[in-house]
């Protein structure tokens, strides 16, 4: 009887110690992310607005270019001063779990959101999927650092933190707690579901009191869909996009070739090639600012455009190249 009893204090302590761990991850990655998404939401609509108004008033446009030149330079100040805020993060956290990587945490955190505040609001074809999650990781090996915990409950932190960060920046837990264990962690285990899960929805529930109940990706409720005799032309879209999503890796993971043919001829360096994005975004700004950020106003808007299949593709161009500068 007695036996029995201390099997299960046992086991209610160790599972209640994750989860107040993951509760307390969740608060803090929630906070940053939200801070990040917030501020990023909120700056985007302002520079898209003024592209708009630029059409009317060419000495707002060069403004708006002169000020985009000078974020550049100071994104680029901030990627020379700590190269780990390079990128999306993801494969950060991935060096970082394995043992690869020891970036600093504040100096990443600090780092990154204003960076990529500066860098995704100014109207660059980039998502915050990447940086969230980063942001979120380094907040969780904050945490460890500050309870003096060991190597390995560093990993599970970090993990949570990763978690908490996809779930924050989409309103999406299950979405968080699936990436970490197929994309970061590479682990099943009960600490590591209970935990990250924990931490994501608290993360999700700072998010939702900032940004309310609707939807990252908002869809009309009345939406038809395909019948059942329609559904080969699933199969032709993920083929498609499939092969398409290969292309854009292979190029994406050679950008860098582009860009130091370019930086030798302009005399620049690795970090300021962020200036030469920003020059080829200036075009896209002015005629066609509904393409630029991260792509979510666009995706809403689908439903209820009227946009023609000359035009689809046009935008679909442009995302694809744009996005692969950025």
């Amino acid at each position: 009887m007695e036996r029995h009893k201390q099997d299960y204090q046992l086991t209610s302590e160790s599972i209640l110690k994750p989860v107040y761990r993951g509760v307390l991850v969740g608060l803090v990655v929630g906070v940053f992310v939200g801070v990040f998404r917030l501020l990023i939401e909120e700056i985007f609509t302002r520079v898209r607005t003024l592209y708009q108004q630029s059409h009317d008033n060419p000495l707002l446009l060069l403004k708006l270019i002169a000020t985009s030149l000078i974020v550049a330079v100071v994104v680029a100040v901030l990627i020379r001063s700590d190269p780990d805020i390079k990128g999306s993060g993801i494969p950060h956290v991935e060096g970082e779990l394995k043992g690869l990587l020891h970036p600093n945490w504040w100096s990443v955190i600090w780092r990154k959101i204003n960076g990529g505040v500066l860098a995704i609001s100014s109207g660059l074809m980039l998502g915050r999927e990447g940086p969230s999650i980063q942001l979120g990781a380094m907040a969780g090996k904050g945490l460890t650092e500050l309870m003096k915990t060991g190597r390995t409950e560093q990993r599970v932190l970090i993990a949570r933190g990763a978690a908490a960060g996809l779930s924050a920046a989409f309103n999406a837990p299950i979405a968080g707690l699936l990436f970490v264990v197929e994309e970061v962690y590479h682990h099943f285990s009960r600490k590591i579901w209970i935990t990250a899960l924990v931490a994501s929805l608290v993360a999700n529930f700072i998010s939702l009191n900032i940004f309310g109940l609707k939807p990252v990706l908002a869809m009309p409720e009345n939406v038809s869909f395909l019948g059942l005799h329609q559904y080969w032309i699933y199969l032709l879209l993920g083929l498609f996009l499939g092969v398409l999503g290969y292309v854009y890796e292979k190029v994406v993971l050679n950008m860098g070739k582009f860009y130091a043919f370019l930086g030798k001829i302009c005399h620049l360096s690795a970090p300021f090639y962020v200036v030469l994005s920003m020059i080829f975004l200036f075009p896209i700004g002015y005629f066609f600012p509904q393409l630029l950020g991260g792509g979510n106003s666009l995706i809403e808007s689908l439903p209820s455009s009227s946009i023609g299949l000359w035009t689809a593709l046009l935008n679909l161009v442009i995302r694809f190249v744009w996005s692969m500068l950025s």
